[in-house]
């Protein structure tokens, strides 16, 4: 019966952590590796990224930013406009080779 209920306590846990996500209460130290300082959940092994400077965990929209910043420039592609086409496809194409 005991390890019925610890099997269920088991799922129970891992579907709520699907749904809702870790609760972080118990956190290592914050370390950095790789120039990334982060904290890590000892009881699902997630990483929290973590500002060293302002003592704080980061937000999900700063560590986007972070990696951002990290990649290098982002580049936007401008999305062809969806009205026809005043200039014939024949001169248009030798436009884009030139």
């Amino acid at each position: 019966m005991k390890t019925l209920s610890i099997c269920l306590r088991a799922i129970l846990n891992f579907f709520t952590e699907i749904l809702f996500g870790c609760s972080h209460s118990r956190l290592s130290r914050p370390f950095t590796l790789n120039d990334e300082t982060y904290e890590v959940c000892l009881d699902c092994g997630k990483q929290i990224y973590y500002s060293a400077q302002e003592m704080r965990p980061l937000t999900p929209w700063e560590v986007r930013r972070m990696k951002a910043a990290q990649a290098g420039e982002v580049k936007v592609v401008p999305i062809a406009p969806s009205r026809p086409h005043l200039v014939p496809t024949s001169e248009r194409e030798s436009n884009l080779a030139a």
